[in-house]
Parts: C-alpha cells; structure tokens; sequence
C-alpha cells in the first residue's frame, strides 16, 4: 500500500549560519566586549562564506513538516557525519518499522554517499536520496510524481521567521541548539 507524498515519512536537510560579530551598521565591532571571540571553537570555517565562522542546523521533519529531531554542528562537518545523531535524537519515540509499515527517509544529495546508506539501513530506514548531480530525464518517478523536499525547506522557512536564528549571534552550539528547540516548540503548537 502507498502512502500519498504528504506523509512520506522523515526528511533531512541542512542549512549554514554565519556567526557574525558585526553590530549590523557595516562597521565591525572594535571593542573586545568578552573573553570568547565570536563563533567560539565549536564553529568551523564556512566553505561557502570565506572561512568564517558558522554553525551548521541539520533538521529531521515529518511528513508535515514539524521537526522532530536537531542538531547543531560546526559549519565544516559533512551532512553524513552528523546524520546517526540526528536520526537518534528523536523528541519522540520512533515507533518500530515493519516490513508492511515501512519507514522512509527523503535526504538531498549531500548525503548521497556509502556511509549514510549504511547507517541507514543499520537504521531500517527505507531511504529516497537525491543523486549527485541530479535525476537523468529517462528515470521513474515515484507514485505520485511530486517533490518530497519542499516540506523541510519550508520547515527552515519557519525557522527564518525566528528573528532570533535568521543570524546566528550565538558563541556556542549549545546555546544555537536551544534556540533552535525552543523554535521547534512553537512551530509543532502551531501545527
């Protein structure tokens, strides 16, 4: 039996926010106000921003888009490295998957490597993953036809309405993470 795309099961995505140290007007804060630089040792180079500092949101959401699972990493760590924590750091239970209730996972192409497909099948995770390079026009699609992904870029579209995240001013991944939760929080009461 096929479920409809709406209810597809968990996807993941990431998304990288640049610690910033700048008070907004274009001019760099001079002054040393605390003992810890911005970023903190927890933030690696951002490879797509000239080495500066950010933190890197991976989020695990339902079929609705509410998120289920976080974490926060240091900008330069690879999405597959960090993925066994975030499919284990469920705010729910997961329930147990069966061979007639199945349970899928949508991941985008950064993850299309050895490492994830073996953790998730370690996982028993029916896994749908974007290939490197994207789909050939010859290629099946599956029931339905329509995109999976739109949900968890709209679930980080939500998280862009927290002012609070858009930029990341946090020094540690702890405190991002808190936030981060607090976010999801409000976006599952909503829902």
């Amino acid at each position: 039996m096929q479920k409809s795309s709406r209810n597809c099961g968990p996807s993941a995505c990431t998304t990288m926010k640049r610690s910033t140290g700048s008070s907004g007007n274009g001019k760099a804060v001079t002054a040393h106000t605390c003992g810890r630089r911005w970023g903190g040792k927890e933030n690696g180079p951002n490879p797509t921003d000239r080495a500066k500092p950010g933190m890197k949101d991976h989020v695990l959401v339902d079929g609705r888009g509410v998120p289920l699972s976080l974490v926060v990493s240091a900008a330069n760590v690879n999405d597959h490295i960090a993925l066994p924590e975030l499919l284990n750091n469920h705010a729910v239970v997961r329930p147990r998957p069966t061979c007639a209730e199945p349970q899928h996972i949508c991941l985008d192409a950064a993850f299309d490597n050895e490492p994830t497909r073996q953790t998730l099948c370690r996982e028993y995770y029916v896994s749908h993953i974007a290939p490197k390079g994207g789909r050939p026009e010859d290629s099946p699609q599956h029931s339905g036809g329509q995109a999976r992904r739109w949900v968890v870029e709209r679930t980080h579209a939500w998280f862009d309405r927290f002012r609070r995240l858009v930029v990341n001013w946090e020094k540690t991944t702890e405190s991002r993470y808190a936030f981060l939760c607090l976010a999801s929080a409000l976006i599952a009461y909503r829902i």
